[in-house]
C-alpha cells in the first residue's frame, strides 16, 4: 500500500513538475488527480479529484472534489462520501439495502437505496476553515467562506459566508450588485498578467467594481 500511494505520488510529481505543483510528506493521491498548476498539497493529506490554478489544500486534509481556481483549503478539512437511510428505513445498514457486500454480505438482490453521491463540487475563491466538515453531492459557490469547524450538508450560494453545525448563512460578502457583477466577470479566468494589473483594486471591491464597469462603457 506503501509503496504503491509512493509511486502514485512520485508519478504525479513528475507529470506535473513544469506546473509548480508541490506534494507534501505523507501525501496519498489517485492517480488520475488533475493539477492546473501553482497547486500545493499540505502534509499529511489525501486528495482524490482535481484542482484548478493556484488553489491549494492544508495539512491533514481528507478531500474528494473537484476543486477551481484560487482556492484556500485549511488544515484538516474533511469531505465525507456516501450516505445512509435515516428515514423510515428500520435500519441504516447497508446489507438491507445495497449489494456491494460492505461487511461481506448482503440480505437484498438489488441496490434498494443510493449511498453513492456527485463528487463535491468546490467554485473558485473559496476559503474552507481549519476542521469543516462537507458532504458529498453539494456545491460550494464562487467566493463562499466555509468557517472553521462548519458542517456543511447542503449547497452553498456564492459569496456566502457561512458557519455552524449544521451550516447556515452567516452574512454575504458583498452586495447583490457586486455579486452579480463579480460572477460576471470571473477574474478567476482572466490571465497572469491581466491580473496582475488589476491587483492593486483587489484590496477595494469598490474600486475593482468600478474598474469593471469602466472597461464595459469604454
Amino acid at each position: 500500500m506503501m509503496f504503491k500511494a509512493f509511486l502514485k505520488k512520485t508519478y504525479l510529481a513528475w507529470k506535473y513538475r513544469k506546473q509548480n505543483v508541490k506534494f507534501g510528506k505523507g501525501v496519498l493521491l489517485a492517480a488520475d488527480c488533475r493539477f492546473e498548476g501553482c497547486n500545493r498539497i499540505g502534509n499529511g493529506s489525501s486528495f482524490f479529484g482535481s484542482m484548478g490554478f493556484a488553489s491549494y489544500i492544508g495539512d491533514e486534509c481528507r478531500i474528494h472534489a473537484n476543486i477551481g481556481r484560487y482556492c484556500c483549503i485549511a488544515p484538516r478539512v474533511v469531505t465525507l462520501r456516501g450516505s445512509h437511510p435515516t428515514k423510515d428505513w428500520v435500519s441504516m445498514h447497508p446489507a438491507f439495502f445495497s449489494t456491494e457486500k460492505q461487511s461481506g454480505f448482503t440480505y437484498v438482490n438489488e441496490t434498494k437505496f443510493d449511498e453513492k453521491k456527485p463528487v463535491l463540487s468546490i467554485g473558485n475563491d473559496v476559503w474552507i476553515g481549519d476542521s469543516a466538515i462537507l458532504y458529498d453531492g453539494i456545491t460550494v459557490g464562487d467566493g463562499a467562506v466555509v468557517a472553521a469547524g462548519a458542517v456543511v450538508t447542503k449547497d452553498v450560494e456564492p459569496y456566502a459566508v457561512i458557519g455552524g453545525v449544521p451550516a447556515k448563512v452567516i452574512r454575504y460578502r458583498f452586495s447583490k450588485e457586486e455579486i452579480a457583477l463579480l460572477r460576471e466577470c470571473k477574474w478567476w479566468e482572466k490571465s497572469r498578467d491581466e491580473l496582475q494589473k488589476l491587483a492593486d483594486s483587489f484590496s477595494d471591491i469598490e474600486k475593482f467594481t468600478n474598474n469593471l464597469k469602466e472597461g464595459k462603457d469604454s
